[in-house]
């Protein structure tokens, strides 16, 4: 027999969740025996006032240690994260630069554009480009796209976008993608 109102939840994850429960001592076998016939792990808790305390003295430890270094750490991310970011910037330009020299060749005569569109004006933005630019498309790879292809030597199969000029996504928006991680 369970002591009344002496259960509750301590901790709830996406799987899992933690309960307490007090039992009255000539129960606790045949609650036992019974949780695990519904498929619930049963551990037993024994008070001990020195693992508390210890424990208790081990969190203010780290709480301690965590607010020490959260400063050092911040102006750490404030120089680092710039540099970080310009270098990746760099790599893109270098993509950029080296699928316009192999799909129109030399001499370079290509302007590299940055554009941030509204998430309503892309379709619109991508058939003024592909009017602008359909011309560059010597291969004819824009001309059926109900078709699959394989298109050699750049790695794209028909399941990735291919433009006649050439694309490539910059996602700026790093806080909002870390948060959706955690």
């Amino acid at each position: 027999m369970i002591v009344p109102r002496s259960s509750k939840k301590i901790f709830e994850d996406g799987e899992n969740c933690l309960y307490t429960v007090s039992l009255f001592q000539k129960v606790v076998d045949e609650f036992k025996l019974k949780a695990r016939e519904n498929k619930f792990v049963v551990r037993d808790f024994a008070y001990n006032e020195k693992e508390l305390a210890a424990g208790k003295d081990e969190m203010n430890r780290l709480a301690a240690d965590k607010k020490k270094q959260y400063g050092p750490l911040v102006r750490w991310l404030k120089v680092n994260f710039s540099e970080a970011f310009t270098a990746w910037i760099h790599v893109k330009v270098l993509r950029v630069f080296v699928e316009s020299v192999l799909r129109y060749g030399l001499p370079v005569n290509f302007q590299p554009v940055l554009i941030q569109p509204n998430k309503k004006s892309t379709k619109k933005l991508r058939e003024v480009l592909q009017n602008l630019y359909g011309h560059l498309d010597t291969g004819g790879l824009m001309a059926d796209k109900s078709e699959a292809m394989d298109i050699a030597g750049i790695g794209m199969s028909s399941s990735q976008d291919y433009f006649p000029y050439v694309y490539y996504s910059i996602n700026t928006d790093v806080v909002t993608d870390v948060i959706k991680s955690s």
